[in-house]
């Protein structure tokens, strides 16, 4: 009987030693910034919670504990690293911290229109085709998967559906190697058109070579840098995040809002003229964080209104915030709620925001799509962007740090 409750007891001592553990784990995640933007020569102070100390392993980083606190400043641009230390003794965690220059930005809130073009013909899907010879086949299927991008037929390059199909009709049914990308690694294949019942050669293979869509510019440098939508541009089929050969920004004009409703989010349907004096600039970049790219240089003045001050996510509060967003003939602010901050997300939804603004929650019912790329100004410094809405509650949503955008 001792035996059993001697057991039971360290299996209760096992039980909440791990849970210890994971709170312990939990709380360092949440309390306990990964990485920190601070101003070279500027003074940054930061709360750290009790029984946490620092400890410099950089000299050009000078940091100091304080109660409660630490404070590090730098007068050289760089990464470093500082070790905080459980009692200032047990090590538990790495944070980077990136010395930069002070920034203002121009927030913008502008529809803009998005067309991209992507690197190679992205594979959507492998189908079955109806033969000549009255049987069925399915030649890209087991050697395509969705998510490939077809880069080139026969050793000849092939950047559009329509070169793709010259080529395949060209070859016939003659087995030939095709070059694809796959998770970033360029593979060989062989694949033997089919002769379909319509009496052309098919691969039974779904591709896209390129797409368009409306977002919301979120701001522009002085030098015509822009950043926008505050998330990739992924396929609608696959859901990857699109290889992009290239893409240009248009102006757009909002022509309808359909109002978001529980289960329906609602959008922004917009016309785009995709001529070229409508073309504002060129996108270079599309990642996790956003799309990115250069403005025309004739067109950088007319995003050249107010600058605001970055505001890094260590300076961002719980609570009153705006959205600043041209939906009714010019950029204004809506009010929000910033109503959680995930200090150490490491994806596009870093903050939740509520729509609490009458005259918005009216014109759009919340955020509906179209809206990706809004800017988040909080204390008179922009600090973020929307990039998602909840489907079952459009007056909610998610948005990124704008420091995520601003170091792509």
């Amino acid at each position: 009987m001792r035996k059993k409750v001697r057991f039971l007891l360290a299996g209760l001592l096992v039980a909440d030693v791990l849970l210890i553990g994971y709170l312990m784990y939990d709380y360092i995640q949440n309390k306990i910034p990964d990485s920190v933007l601070t101003y070279v020569g500027e003074k940054q102070e930061l709360d750290l919670p009790a029984f946490f100390k620092t400890e410099q392993s950089v000299p050009a980083l000078h940091v100091q504990n304080q109660g409660g606190s630490f404070s590090m400043k730098s007068n050289r641009l760089g990464s470093y690293e500082v070790s905080v230390r459980l009692f200032g003794v047990l090590p538990v965690k790495r944070m980077d911290v990136k010395v930069v220059k002070r920034k203002k930005i121009f927030p913008s809130g502008e529809p803009i229109g998005i067309y991209v073009e992507t690197n190679g013909l992205l594979v959507l899907d492998t189908t079955e085709v109806p033969a000549k010879d009255g049987l069925t086949y399915a030649p890209g299927e087991n050697l395509l998967k969705p998510g490939d991008y077809i880069l080139e037929w026969n050793q000849k390059k092939v950047a559009t559906i329509q070169s793709l199909n010259r080529e395949i009709q060209g070859t016939k049914d003659k087995k030939v190697t095709v070059l694809i990308r796959r998770n970033g690694e360029k593979i060989k294949i062989a694949m033997r058109p089919v002769l379909s019942s319509d009496g052309t050669y098919k691969i039974g293979t779904w591709v896209r070579e390129d797409t368009q869509g409306i977002g919301t510019l979120t701001y522009v440098t002085k030098t015509g840098e822009f950043g926008t939508l505050g998330h990739g541009i992924t396929d609608v089929d696959t859901g990857t995040l699109l290889n992009l050969h290239g893409g240009e920004l248009f102006q757009t004009q909002i022509v309808d809002i359909m109002k978001g409703e529980k289960g329906n989010p609602g959008e922004l349907q917009g016309y785009i003229n995709m001529i070229a004096k409508n073309t504002i600039g060129k996108i270079k970049k599309n990642t996790e964080q956003g799309v990115f790219g250069e403005m025309k240089q004739e067109r950088v003045s007319a995003y050249s209104g107010k600058a605001y001050e970055v505001g890094r996510k260590q300076e961002i509060e719980a609570g009153k915030a705006y959205l600043y967003a041209n939906l009714e003939g010019r950029a204004r602010m809506y009010e929000i709620e910033i109503e959680d901050i995930k200090i150490n997300a490491r994806d596009n939804k870093s903050m939740e925001i509520r729509v609490t603004d009458k005259k918005l929650l009216k014109l759009t019912g919340g955020i509906v799509q179209g809206m990706s790329g809004s800017p988040i100004i909080q204390n008179d410094k922009i600090v973020g962007a929307v990039t998602h809405v909840f489907v079952d509650d459009p007056t909610r949503g998610y948005g990124i740090f704008i420091e995520e955008m601003l170091v792509q």
